[in-house]
Formats: C-alpha cells, sequence, structure tokens
C-alpha cells in the first residue's frame, strides 16, 4: 500500500514520536528507578499471564477449590525455593568470604601455565639451527640458540601474577558492586512492586480509562487498542526470555553440580538472569563458574566450559529461533542494528530494552497510521 501523501497524517505521526522518545529518555535518565519499574512490569505481565492461564485450566471449578489449587501451588512453590536456598547458604557464605583465596588462585594458575604466553615470539630467538651468523664460526651456533633461549626464558610470561592479581581484584569488585546494587534494586522494588501490582489489579480498567480519556475522542480507539496490543506482546514477549534463561539456568545448575562445584546453585541462578542480556550477558554469566572451576582443577573447569557451551547451544539453536522469534516478528538483521545501537547508548539496559521499545514504536506508530488514514484520508481516497 502507497504511503499517504496528507500532510497532517505526517504532522500527527511526527508528534506521537516526538512524544515517545522523550517518554523514553526521561526513563532512561533516572537508569535505576527505571530498571525497578521494568522488573515491576515484567512480574505483574507475567502474574496476569499465570492467572488467565489457571483460570483457563481451573476456571470450571468452583471459587473455593480454586483459592485451594492456588495457595496448595504457590506452597509448594515456596518450599522446593526455599529448600534449595537453605542448602546452598552453607556455598553461598564460602564463595563470599573467599575472595583471597580465589584471587590468589587465580594469581597461582597464570603463574604456573603464564609460560605458554611468552614476550618474545620465535624470530628474536636467534639464528634458526644449522645456520651460522655472517663471520661467525659454525661452532657457535648451538650457543646462540642456547643463549637466545634463555633470554626468551628469562623474560617471563606476558601476563604477569601482578596483572593476574589486577584482573582478579577486578572481577570480583564488580561482582561485589553488584551485588550491592542489587540490594538497593530490593529496597527499591519492596517499596514501589506491590503499589504496582495493586493499582494493575485492583483498577486495571480504571488506569486504562484515565490514559485514554486524556486524548481526543477521536483518537481514543486508536490509543486502547495499541494499549492492549503492546501489553499482549511484552507479555509474551518477556514470558518467552524468562523461560530461556529458566531453561539456561537449569542446564548451568545441573552441569555445575555434576561437575562439583562449590555454590552450584547461585552460579547457574546468575548465569541464567545474566543470560537476559545479549551477546555479552552469556560470557559474563560463565566467568565466576569457570573461575571458581579453575582453582579446583582444570578438568573441573573443562566440565564448566563444556556446560556453559551446552546450555548456550540449546539456547541458540533451539530456544531463541523457536521460542523468542515466535514472539516478535523482527528481522534478525534488525535486531541485532538495534541491540547494538541501544547497547552503545545506553550500556547493558539498552541492550536488554532494545527489542521492548521496537516493538512499542511498531505497535504505536502503526496503529496511528491506520487509523488517521481512515480520519484523514487522501484526496483520490475519498
Amino acid at each position: 500500500m502507497a504511503l499517504t501523501t496528507n500532510s497532517k497524517v505526517w504532522s500527527i505521526m511526527l508528534i506521537v514520536s516526538l512524544f515517545l522518545t522523550i517518554f523514553f529518555v526521561v526513563l532512561f535518565h533516572f537508569e535505576d528507578i527505571f530498571i525497578v519499574l521494568i522488573i515491576g512490569s515484567i512480574l505483574v505481565l507475567l502474574t496476569d499471564s499465570i492467572l488467565i492461564e489457571f483460570n483457563r485450566h481451573f476456571g470450571h471449578k468452583s471459587l473455593w477449590a480454586r483459592r485451594i489449587y492456588a495457595v496448595s501451588l504457590i506452597v509448594i512453590g515456596v518450599l522446593l525455593v526455599s529448600l534449595l536456598m537453605i542448602g546452598q547458604l552453607s556455598d553461598m557464605n564460602s564463595l563470599v568470604n573467599s575472595q583471597e583465596e580465589y584471587e590468589t588462585g587465580i594469581s597461582s594458575i597464570f603463574s604456573t601455565y603464564g609460560y605458554l604466553l611468552s614476550s618474545q615470539n620465535n624470530a628474536n630467538m636467534g639464528p634458526i639451527v644449522g645456520e651460522a651468523p655472517s663471520g661467525a664460526p659454525s661452532g657457535n651456533v648451538s650457543g646462540n640458540m642456547s643463549a637466545a633461549a634463555n633470554g626468551n626464558m628469562a623474560a617471563g610470561p606476558l601476563v604477569s601474577s601482578t596483572d593476574m592479581q589486577s584482573i582478579g581484584d577486578y572481577i570480583f569488585s564488580f561482582f561485589s558492586s553488584l551485588i550491592s546494587r542489587l540490594s538497593y534494586f530490593v529496597f527499591t522494588g519492596l517499596l514501589i512492586i506491590p503499589m504496582m501490582f495493586r493499582l494493575y489489579f485492583s483498577k486495571k480498567n480504571v488506569i486504562a480509562s484515565e490514559i485514554v480519556s486524556f486524548f481526543p475522542v477521536k483518537y481514543q480507539d486508536c490509543v486502547s487498542s495499541s494499549m492492549l496490543d503492546i501489553g499482549k506482546r511484552l507479555r509474551d514477549y518477556f514470558s518467552a526470555k524468562i523461560l530461556e534463561s529458566v531453561i539456561v539456568g537449569l542446564i548451568c545448575c545441573v552441569g555445575f553440580y555434576l561437575a562439583g562445584i562449590n555454590g552450584w546453585f547461585f552460579l547457574g541462578v546468575l548465569a541464567g538472569l545474566l543470560n537476559i542480556v545479549p551477546y555479552i550477558g552469556p560470557v559474563i554469566g560463565a566467568i565466576p563458574a569457570i573461575i571458581i572451576a579453575f582453582i579446583v582443577s582444570p578438568t573441573t573447569a573443562l566440565y564448566a566450559i563444556i556446560t556453559v557451551v551446552i546450555a548456550q547451544l540449546v539456547d541458540n539453536l533451539y530456544l531463541i529461533p523457536y521460542m523468542i522469534s515466535g514472539k516478535v516478528n523482527v528481522n534478525p538483521l534488525l535486531s541485532i542494528l538495534l541491540t547494538l545501537i541501544f547497547a552503545d547508548m545506553l550500556g547493558a539496559l539498552g541492550m536488554i530494552l532494545a527489542i521492548p521499545v521496537y516493538i512499542i514504536y511498531k505497535v504505536v506508530l502503526t496503529e496511528f497510521y491506520n487509523e488517521l488514514r481512515k480520519i484523514y484520508p487522501d484526496e483520490y481516497d475519498a
């Protein structure tokens, strides 16, 4: 279908685009609060999806029967999670209180295996065997080779133990700051998220009606349909992403447990959570488990690496093509470009929200354009 030539349509589309852009700029400016709002929105949408599925399966039963089923499922879920958490508390304390041990282990690993990386290449090792330097007796060849080799060994590893100590300090300070920031999100979430739940489930229709009433009457149908479509698409997208992270986390938990890694549950959960961040998330999530496994033994580290590789193969060959792509109709090249652009502008948060923001823009602009075409038809359409 040819694009409209009506200037009124494009003027309103420009205003809508600017409004959306300003809205997201303000939200991204208050990044920490925005993250809490996103987490709350995801939890609200997932809870709504669970309730829809629950009513679909148990809606034919009486009110008390539904309540009993709901309470039973909640209690079973809480008990299972609590048992896992309690069983892993000692491992978690061991991980938190053993930073110095792990940093020393990292330095020890690289001081042991660092000789594999030399600071000089073979071109600096002296004459090739059988070639005497010009004007030198052939008997000095072996002496030159020996001196060059000794000089190369004396140069030491390309990465010193001091460098690796710095890297170890950085890695563990990064995860310490991450834990500290998560505590802030938990505190803020306890204040904001319950209120979001209350507003959504007690006044969902009222809030939606109030938002729609702000717009002129002729645009209200368009706004209402946009909100419904956005809610459905974001609910489907985040449901698929969370299911993807749960599956990846389960694979990592099982693999780390079989490998005998201390804190396998928390390391697997961390790998699953960070898997939400496209491209770099799986790498960052694998680093702690591999480092801790390497300190135990290289064989354990190999098992950890194999576990991560298996999880990523399942994710990239099955979960993303059949679960995520089925929820969002986005061209793969466009998806990569959007993720890279948002990563450059907003970092990890931008990578996570690139596709959801694209969904909102696409739905709103498409709905408004189609509605405006009806309100302001071209002359040849009239």
